[in-house]
């Protein structure tokens, strides 16, 4: 059985998510989504995939279990303190959760793209920009100010 230890900002070595199991129930509860499935499992693989990441700035402790809390990290020209867990981070997590309750697992190993498929009458092609992996606008969207993904270069 999973048991979930929240990092704080502490740096622990033990941590293994951002929010706990109450955190994500009420979450879902505020947005009128369901988890399906064990809190504490969804927020282990969500973790998996948060922890995947390419996060500004550098970890705070060498020896944290997370890849937060961080140093140097600027978000809106502020910088964050080294013992914080920024609540989008905390938000992508529990997104993701749910997302892998509801079968969409970012982590899932992905099937070759379909150009074209008929059953009978039934006919499905994707378009030839489709995506061959799922994309989970919502995760990705809250990491974007936490992530390198997010920096933009201007040429002068």
């Amino acid at each position: 059985m999973a048991t979930i230890v929240v990092e704080t900002g502490s740096g622990s070595t033990t941590a293994n998510s951002y929010v706990s199991e109450a955190d994500l129930a009420t979450y879902a509860a505020d947005r009128g989504l369901t988890v399906t499935g064990t809190a504490a499992v969804l927020l282990i693989r969500a973790m998996d995939y948060i922890e995947s990441k390419d996060f500004l700035g550098t970890k705070a402790n060498q020896a944290q279990a997370t890849m937060w809390p961080r140093y140097g990290v600027m978000i809106n020209n502020y910088y964050l303190s080294s013992t914080s867990i920024p609540q989008l981070l905390k938000d992508a997590q529990m997104e993701t959760a749910i997302a892998v309750g509801a079968g969409v697992d970012p982590l899932d190993n992905q099937a070759r793209e379909t150009k074209k498929e008929k059953v009978g009458s039934l006919e499905v092609e994707y378009s030839d920009s489709a995506r061959a992996v799922t994309f989970l606008k919502a995760v990705d969207t809250k990491l974007a100010k936490l992530t390198h993904r997010s920096q933009r270069v201007i040429r002068v």
